[in-house]
């Protein structure tokens, strides 16, 4: 696979796959040593000592700097030899990577309160409310444009335009974001959760399709999105009793139990091939709206 074109996500999320391969024995030896010279290269191209990197990249980069030194990364070829070292090197790895597993899946079980607990509130609070899942991301035709960079900058203009309350937003009364890196493409993602009051709005499949089109004017049109709100995605669910968006009504426990489900998919413990593998000082990489907010405390009274 040449590397020359594609993105810098991609090439992290496939070091990351080369890392626990190599380290669980995933792959094989001639796999380890292909992908070596494959990746090698492009990602002492784009490495960044500005960014933050998951423990598996700090293993790649503390294991091949090892074994080659400040060699000229064009001049590296990775041989048998060469290859059999970083294996072992990788090993002295292997507890900081496992313990950033625990730490993430503790930090998602966190998450997951938090977002269950938010709909609680809201649901106690409102007799209905309409739920909007959508997932906002990149085309893949056009990933090779996007950085982790760009990404931030994408996901901060969207969510001042949900703080904002106006147009597609109007009438928003809870929400919660959580960012991703995943799929063929190792591609930057974000599942968003929206959450409106149901006496003022309805349409939700219109809903989900205006913050998509938003995403893609954010993006000049690198970006593309998935509507979970589209009438053939309810009717499935629906169907195994399973419909959590959509219009969802307080006196209906069913509704309001698969509402929690769908508001917990975002921070779900056993998605840990999906945490980023890149990221900006500070970043962060999942977010909720407050429940107990001095407007919402005023109308309560």
């Amino acid at each position: 696979m040449s590397y020359l074109h594609l993105n810098q996500p991609l090439i992290v999320a496939n070091i990351d796959k080369l890392v626990k391969g190599a380290l669980f024995s995933h792959i094989s030896f001639e796999e380890t040593k292909k992908q070596l010279n494959d990746l090698y290269g492009p990602f002492m191209d784009i490495f960044d000592d500005g960014l933050f990197y998951s423990e598996t990249i700090h293993a790649f980069i503390g294991s091949t700097e090892s074994i080659v030194g400040d060699s000229y990364p064009n001049n590296v070829f990775w041989d048998h030899d060469k290859t059999q070292r970083f294996i072992r090197a990788l090993s002295s790895y292997k507890n900081d990577i496992e313990a950033e597993t625990r730490a993430w899946r503790y930090n998602e079980g966190q998450n997951k309160n938090n977002v269950v607990s938010l709909v609680r509130n809201l649901t106690d609070q409102y007799s209905k409310l309409l739920f909007v899942v959508v997932d906002l991301k990149y085309a893949t035709e056009t990933s090779h444009h996007v950085t982790i960079d760009g990404f931030n900058d994408d996901m901060r203009k969207i969510r001042e335009l949900i703080s904002n309350k106006k147009t597609c937003f109007e009438h928003l009364q809870g929400y919660a974001w959580a960012l991703e890196q995943g799929g063929k493409n190792g591609g930057l993602h974000c599942h968003l959760l929206l959450i409106y009051n149901g006496s003022e709005r309805q349409k939700d499949g219109y809903l989900g399709k205006a913050v998509g089109e938003k995403w893609q004017s954010i993006t000049s049109g690198l970006g593309t999105y998935y509507n979970w709100n589209t009438l053939e995605n309810k009717l499935k669910f629906e169907e195994k009793g399973k419909l959590g968006i959509g219009m969802i009504h307080r006196d209906n426990p069913l509704e309001v139990e698969n509402a929690e489900i769908v508001a917990s998919y975002l921070a779900k413990t056993d998605k840990y091939e999906q945490q980023l593998k890149l990221w900006l000082p500070n970043m962060r990489t999942f977010g909720q709206s407050q429940f107990d907010v001095p407007w919402r405390r005023n109308k309560k009274r």
